[in-house]
């Protein structure tokens, strides 16, 4: 792509700094003092420090020893996390003070003296009123508004100090990613610090709308952090330090703000031309880069210790650096390596304020020329040194894959991976995720690779479409089935998921509780009256409104099945699935029609920022949606690599992954669910039969 007339300064400006992550008294107030003894704590043991400060694991023993601790913590920290709503504006917040002050991101917040609602873990809703904030930080400060004898007795965090955060140090994520739902935990997620400055905070913690303004905590649980805004890759989760909230805090209780909104940064070159290579192509006047010495025809190899392959990648490794930051470039220039120490500049502002009186999770998102094909090789490339997934630590992890004797296939066809597998039992039966198979319409047989390298042919067995499951068969004996766990598996725990290789493909930990994850939305808002179940609202661009449903219309019947009460209607529609078609039986005025409507999803409702953010997580699976029960985790796949088991440390498979669900969340059914149904898959479908029969004649 010729991108010659761009500056790399526009271009990044374009990208943002970051996108946004919402989307969804007079006197002065002493700040909270650390210590209360109602502040939530989890003290480090000595023998851990190393590996929280960054260290490569050593042992599978000390990898446990981690979980038992991310456990603990990731259970604690629960109490102290709120849901907020301000105004239609979803965000996060965490209470610091046992007398109800809320951190959050001042994008969340808003405007000091409005009212605002906050969704407590144990699922109580307390007024609260918006204080100050300060812009440059992205920085707000709230307070419950209940003046009984629980306005003294919060259960808090305590804040941390965000100077002292080192590179690589082990961190913990929490927030309502996609905003508050009451049938879910507050969301956790484990990564590390991949860069600092004065102003923020980076991890590899994947963000996403509606975390803005929740905690990131060290792993001794102090709040050091508060989301504020992602970027073009899964590791740029940028959070605002918790010196901010320190050093502002009398202004903040005071319902003071201030501030300005940081630039994003820039370099001011153009570039583009040479897709092999970050060949600069001119330099802008006056900018950084000219100021520095950087030169038209210089190659740059090296950003600020990043290595540089593409001018797209330069693109996205300048963007989570900070303006009047210095940075060492390392160029080719005529065929020798030269070093350029260089202060990034600042382009305008691009986060915009929420508005005064209400955010809406339908705004549009930043604009960006961040293409598909550029988000996925953003997503996956390879884990730096500082990341949860670099290659040091999955290696620590072998053993468990060793232990587990890696009972993971690949399902192929014509050498291009459709999914992974797993095998159930000896005699050759294998469990993959149907979607990513049967939405092609392949013919059968298919491939199967074992971890040695052989390759099988695959016959179709049965399918449940319910679960998204599907039984192979290979012509095989004595191969090594997996073993699985039932038991339920704890917020925190390490979850690792195995391909074909020695090593896992990716380690993450249990982000929430099982729950159900629901199935496809029409898009209306419904009321019940003594004449049924009526249309309220139809919002635009979901099934609904394609639909050319109205407001007033009554629902009567959901393809066969007659509709009692509104309760009734959800849980019918959402037992179908997003893309399928169901038929309305409505009544519109003194007339009753039939209305066809093609199913869609929930991202329909919360419009184009939340799919535009979930996009920077790379591609989705299509098929995610609309299971009766599911395990979410952080562990970043491709939709290729689901079908396959996820482990614990003990090498037990405690369940599939089923799905890449969103940026921040893969889902896996639960071995309790897939372990009721081996055996009564095993037997052939019917359909298949009758379908095999007919081709034969």
């Amino acid at each position: 792509m010729n991108q010659s007339i761009k500056s790399l300064g526009h271009r990044v400006s374009i990208l943002q700094s970051f996108f946004l992550l919402i989307l969804l008294a007079s006197t002065a107030v002493a700040q909270p003092e650390p210590g209360d003894e109602r502040a939530i704590h989890v003290p480090v043991e000595a023998s851990l420090e190393e590996f929280f400060a960054g260290k490569t694991p050593t042992s599978i023993e000390q990898i446990e020893s981690v979980q038992s601790h991310v456990q603990e913590l990731a259970e604690t920290v629960q109490k102290t996390i709120v849901g907020i709503g301000v105004g239609s504006a979803q965000g996060s917040g965490v209470l610091i003070s046992r007398d109800g002050y809320v951190l959050t991101a001042a994008h969340v917040s808003g405007a000091p003296g409005r009212r605002a609602r906050l969704y407590l873990s144990d699922g109580r809703e307390v007024p609260a009123r918006t204080l100050g904030l300060n812009k440059t930080f992205d920085a707000g400060l709230m307070k419950i508004t209940v003046d009984d004898w629980e306005a003294q007795n919060w259960p808090h965090a305590d804040m941390g100090t965000s100077a002292d955060v080192k590179l690589g140090q082990w961190v913990m994520a929490v927030g309502h990613p996609g905003g508050y739902q009451v049938d879910r935990n507050p969301v956790v997620r484990l990564g590390r610090i991949v860069h600092t400055f004065k102003d923020v905070l980076t991890s590899d913690c994947t963000l996403i709308g509606g975390d803005s303004g929740g905690p990131l905590f060290s792993m001794d649980g102090r709040v050091i952090g508060i989301h504020s805004r992602i970027g073009p890759e899964l590791s740029h989760n940028v959070h605002a330090p918790i010196d901010s909230f320190r050093d502002g805090w009398e202004r903040m209780a005071n319902e003071e703000q201030w501030g300005d909104i940081p630039g994003a940064p820039m370099l001011g070159v153009t570039g583009g031309l040479d897709p092999e290579k970050a060949m600069i192509e001119s330099t802008v006047p006056g900018s950084p880069a000219a100021k520095a010495g950087i030169r038209k025809g210089d190659i740059v190899i090296q950003f600020a210790g990043r290595d540089i392959t593409t001018f797209d990648s330069l693109v996205n490794v300048v963007a989570v650096h900070r303006p009047d930051e210095r940075v060492l470039i390392k160029v080719l220039r005529e065929g020798k390596e030269v070093d350029v120490e260089l202060t990034i500049g600042r382009a305008g502002p691009q986060i915009p304020q929420a508005p005064e009186e209400e955010s809406s999770l339908r705004e549009q998102p930043v604009a960006t020329d961040y293409t598909s094909w550029q988000s996925y090789i953003a997503a996956y490339r390879p884990a730096t040194v500082h990341q949860r997934n670099y290659e040091s630590v999955v290696s620590a992890f072998k053993p468990v894959v060793e232990k587990a004797g890696n009972p993971t296939v690949k399902i192929l066809h014509e050498k291009r991976q459709l999914a992974l597998g797993v095998i159930v039992s000896s005699d050759g039966y294998i469990l993959t995720k149907a979607s990513e198979i049967l939405n092609e319409e392949l013919e059968f047989p298919l491939t199967c690779e074992d971890r040695q390298g052989r390759q099988y042919e695959a016959v179709f067995v049965s399918h449940r479409p319910k679960v998204d499951l599907l039984m192979l068969k290979v012509d095989a004996k004595k191969l090594k089935p997996v073993k699985w766990n039932t038991d339920k598996q704890s917020l925190g725990s390490w979850l690792i998921s195995p391909s074909t290789g020695e090593k896992p493909m990716a380690i993450g930990v249990v982000s929430a509780h099982p729950r159900s994850i629901k199935g496809g939305l029409l898009g209306v808002f419904l009321g019940e009256t003594p004449d049924g179940v009526r249309v309220e609202q139809v919002f635009p661009n979901t099934a609904a409104a394609r639909a050319k449903m109205r407001r007033g219309d009554f629902i009567l019947k959901v393809n066969e099945t007659q509709i009692s009460d509104r309760s009734h209607l959800i849980e019918t529609v959402r037992s179908h699935l997003p893309g399928e078609k169901i038929t309305l039986h409505v009544k519109r005025g003194d007339e009753e029609l039939d209305v066809d409507a093609v199913l869609g999803r929930e991202e329909d409702i919360a419009g184009s920022r939340a799919v535009e953010q979930h996009n920077l997580g790379g591609p989705l699976s299509v098929r995610r949606s609309g299971f009766q029960s599911v395990l979410q985790h952080d562990t970043v796949l491709r939709p290729e690599q689901c079908g396959g088991p996820i482990l614990n440390t003990k090498g037990q498979a405690i369940g599939i992954n089923i799905a890449r669900a969103t940026r921040v969340a893969s889902y896996a059914l639960p071995a309790s669910v897939i372990v009721e149904l081996i055996e009564e898959m095993k037997v052939r479908d019917a359909d298949q039969e009758s379908k095999e029969d007919s081709q034969s004649k």
